[in-house]
């Protein structure tokens, strides 16, 4: 029986980093489609600060797409980091650093936003607690996280889609574990009040919670 109580623990094909590029290739390019059909790109857009050419970053970007969108549309600088090389490479308005996003190598107060999409969902709670840490240190303005609802709709709903559409293995498997590994909004305010952030979590259409913390 699928259970929505609490997070899964089920690991994710995409964590596994040994797995080939034509696999992280498809499964970048049927997210990034996810992403603009499904509000990934708007639950980021609709809380970035009015203000003259920000530095943002990206962290755990995966194939960039959100970045690239956002540098598409607005005018700003957008520094991606991810520790898996596979992604980076499609960066071309976006500036590339391999790394990894528990050891964020940048000094306190480097960016005017620090945002995650579809990241949070693949760490525990207290990974999630670090990185929201880091995220915190580094941002001058506006930390954001964007995840999914753990909801039964929208397992359901992505289970159906990456079943109907979908011709990666990748989104085939995980599309459907992400949505049962994230998250419900007071978990995220949980793990925000350890870190000791004062942060709201907002819905967006459609299962996504966006996390907003302000200095």
């Amino acid at each position: 029986m699928i259970q929505f109580a609490v997070r899964s623990q089920t690991p994710e094909i995409m964590d596994d980093l040994s797995q080939p590029q034509h696999e992280f290739d498809q499964a970048y390019r049927e997210l990034a489609m996810i992403n603009r059909r499904l509000g990934g790109i708007h639950a980021i857009e609709r809380f970035l600060p009015a203000i003259q050419n920000p530095l943002i970053l990206d962290v755990a970007a995966g194939g960039c797409d959100i970045s690239e969108a956002i540098a598409r549309r607005l005018q700003c600088r957008i520094v991606v980091l991810d520790r898996n090389p596979k992604g980076l490479r499609l960066a071309k308005r976006s500036f590339p650093v391999a790394a990894d996003a528990l050891e964020m190598p940048f000094p306190d107060r480097s960016f005017d936003v620090v945002m995650a999409s579809l990241f949070f969902h693949h760490l525990s709670d207290d990974q999630c607690l670090e990185v929201l840490k880091s995220m915190w240190r580094i941002a001058k303005r506006l930390v954001l996280v964007n995840d999914l609802h753990r909801h039964p709709v929208a397992y359901f709903s992505i289970r159906a889609l990456a079943a109907s559409f979908s011709r990666s293995r990748m989104v085939r498997s995980d599309g459907p574990i992400s949505v049962l590994r994230a998250f419900r909004p007071k978990e995220l305010l949980s793990i925000a009040a350890r870190a000791g952030i004062p942060a709201r979590v907002h819905r967006s259409f459609p299962y996504r919670l966006v996390m907003v913390a302000e200095k």
